[in-house]
């Protein structure tokens, strides 16, 4: 009984901190990552970072840790469509093309500027 509630409780980490994947297409080698950040500079935890590889319609979902940090892995080569998104902020969308599966680019810094306020 032990070695089943174990295996249930580990079950469970592991869908917690695993990345969204809506398609088995997308599992390869490639990755994104960067810092994402308010017009003042400040870094912003819990950005929804969305990457959808366009030929697969797939999505890869994960959010931006206290430092504004985020890495995308998992990806396959292909054009992907990635949006960073949180409440109060202007969404950012940026395309981003990995030519071969195990590629990796340069860190991408994203910039969100808040929201006007209509009086």
């Amino acid at each position: 009984m032990r070695s089943k509630s174990r295996c249930a409780w580990f079950v469970a980490v592991l869908l917690l901190v695993t990345p969204i994947v809506s398609s088995a297409q997308l599992h390869g080698l490639g990755q994104i990552r960067g810092t994402v950040k308010d017009d003042s500079g400040a870094p912003l935890k819990g950005v929804n970072v969305r990457a959808t590889l366009s030929s697969e319609n797939g999505v890869i979902e994960i959010t931006s840790d206290d430092k504004g940090e985020w890495v995308v892995t998992g990806m396959g080569k292909g054009e992907w469509h990635v949006t960073f998104q949180t409440p109060g902020f202007n969404v950012v969308a940026a395309k981003v093309v990995l030519a071969a599966e195990l590629e990796r680019i340069p860190p991408i810094a994203v910039v969100l500027k808040r929201v006007a306020r209509s009086s």
